[in-house]
């Protein structure tokens, strides 16, 4: 399915992490050391990118080297069981997500896998964009939206976040957000123009957000922005620069948005809350038409959800 690196200098581990995912159908190359990796990334160019972070290895240093070389390559990182911080040091480093040990191999297999989609997710946005940039020359098309296989990859990527939020607390934000006024201003222009405007507003949007943030098309007019690592508080942040980014679309003057925030931050408070990709996406779909309701050009919602359960503890990487 695709090609990885696993950076490991022990062998009982990259043995076993070999294992779990050549079992997924994935071909897998192993690295003892930063050096060898990096010479991996430069001749064979893998999918993914799967490192410890331990004493002896210096997996945070290796991302920081690949990402200044192949900035378009996920990064996974494996932190021992007593860090403390693992989000915030993957972040730091521009990985794209992070695993704590012990490990089981759904965990491993399920996160590479979705991290894998998630970078052709970004490709085919970048192409998209491209597409949209050489309309003038080849014709109107039609506006982007998701395909029903975009939208499997948002359920699968969402409910993921949902259970490593719960085993790592940490909280994840959903927008929706969707010009105002969009049937006056932007459905009634000519096909080439419109189509011209949403590519502008995405592009806007994708300038404005991390590089593990996901925004794409969800609907004619309508996008769907994900922020993993990000509650309550930074998810309005996000939202209010996103809110002013749209004013700078300049095929459509004077262009405003609403948006719809959902937040799911677990929390030590009790509560029986049940959060899936469908619960999130109805919160935020209210919370946009009660900003429209409101007159647009702001952004409501983002009620913090306590997790329903503790955190779950792994066993040891078995097979």
């Amino acid at each position: 399915m695709a090609f990885i690196l696993v950076a490991e200098p022990a062998a009982s581990v990259a043995g076993a992490l070999r294992r779990f995912l050549e079992g997924a159908g994935h071909e897998v190359t192993l690295a003892t050391d930063v050096r060898e990796a990096l010479e991996r990334v430069r001749e064979l160019a893998p999918a993914l990118i799967l490192s410890s972070v331990t004493e002896s290895f210096d997996g945070e240093g290796l991302c920081r080297q690949a990402k200044e070389e192949a900035p378009g390559t996920p990064v996974l990182l494996l932190y021992l069981p007593e860090e403390e911080q693992p989000e915030a040091r993957a972040a730091a480093v521009g990985a794209e997500a992070c695993l704590v040990g012990p490990l089981k191999r759904a965990t491993v297999v399920s996160c590479v896998s979705l991290l894998i989609q998630l970078a052709k997710a970004r490709e085919a946005v970048a192409v998209a964009r491209t597409e949209m940039q050489l309309m003038q020359a080849q014709g109107p098309r039609r506006e982007p939206t998701s395909s029903a296989a975009d939208l499997e990859f948002l359920k699968r990527l969402l409910f993921m976040e949902v259970k490593r939020s719960r085993r790592y607390r940490y909280p994840i934000s959903y927008l929706v957000l969707e010009p105002d006024r969009y049937a006056e201003r932007i459905a009634s222009l000519p096909a080439l123009q419109r189509t011209s405007t949403l590519a502008e507003v995405l592009r806007r949007l994708t300038e404005a957000l991390r590089d593990i943030d996901v925004a794409v098309p969800f609907a004619e007019g309508r996008f769907i922005i994900f922020l993993p690592y990000t509650p309550h508080e930074g998810a309005m942040v996000v939202a209010e620069r996103l809110r002013q980014r749209v004013k700078e679309v300049e095929s459509v003057s004077g262009l405003t948005a609403s948006m719809g925030l959902a937040v799911f931050e677990p929390s030590a408070a009790k509560g029986q809350a049940q959060v899936s990709f469908g619960s999130l996406m109805k919160e935020a779909g209210d919370a946009l038409r009660r900003a429209q309701a409101a007159g647009g050009d702001r952004v409501e919602g983002g009620r913090q959800t306590p997790a329903a359960e503790p955190p779950v503890t792994e066993p040891p990487a078995t097979e």
